[in-house]
């Protein structure tokens, strides 16, 4: 029996000698007695790869599949579409004041340099256009909030799509905030930021 540990022992030490002194760089994890099973080699994105019919090693996704987090636009970038989407698409949030302030931030931060504070198309950048935007309380007073998601969306005229910089909530909460502009006094004004806050400790 002692012979058997003392076999065992001496094979073990051995190995572990063998496979700490395999190599003389201190990163190495030393000899791998099976690397097949936890080192299966890989391939970089856009490299070519014999295992696949195209040699291409990026796979598409499958036919009729999502992305997690995705939502499909169904609306195309024409006047078609513009006007389906004015007529069909509704605001899921209701205009109260919490939702108007936080649409408010949005606006401040990605809409004010070229429409103004006010909505009055007179911002720094909206200013130096061929032709500047439009008024919300004049000429957009009556744009419905489909065709202001569709514009955010894909851009109209002058004006660049927003579809990388605004999720799809961001962009309806704006929409609330830019319907208080378009008709003034007719909507919750927006919640003071500093009350906002407040209201958020207590809860």
């Amino acid at each position: 029996m002692k012979k058997t540990i003392l076999f065992f022992g001496s094979a073990l030490a051995i190995t572990m000698l063998v496979a700490s002194c395999a190599t003389s760089d201190p990163n190495s994890p030393g000899f791998e007695f099976a690397p097949d099973m936890y080192r299966s080699p890989s391939y970089e994105s856009n490299s070519s790869n014999g295992l696949f019919a195209d040699s291409i090693t990026n796979r598409k996704p499958a036919e009729g599949t999502i992305a997690i987090g995705y939502m499909p636009y169904p609306y195309p970038n024409n006047d078609s579409g513009y006007a389906w989407a004015g007529r069909n698409l509704k605001n899921p949030f209701a205009a109260t004041p919490e939702i108007i302030a936080e649409g408010k931030k949005k606006y401040d931060i990605f809409c004010t340099h070229c429409h103004g504070a006010t909505g009055m198309g007179d911002g720094k950048v909206g200013g130096k256009l061929p032709g500047p935007p439009p008024a919300y309380n004049a000429a957009l007073k009556n744009l419905t909030e489909g065709a202001m998601y569709h514009s955010i969306h894909y851009g109209k005229g002058n004006m660049g799509s927003h579809a990388s910089q605004l999720t799809a909530e961001e962009r309806w909460k704006i929409i609330r905030y830019v319907q208080t502009l378009q008709n003034p006094g007719g909507m919750p004004a927006p919640a003071p930021a500093d009350s906002t806050k407040k209201e958020e400790k207590k809860g």
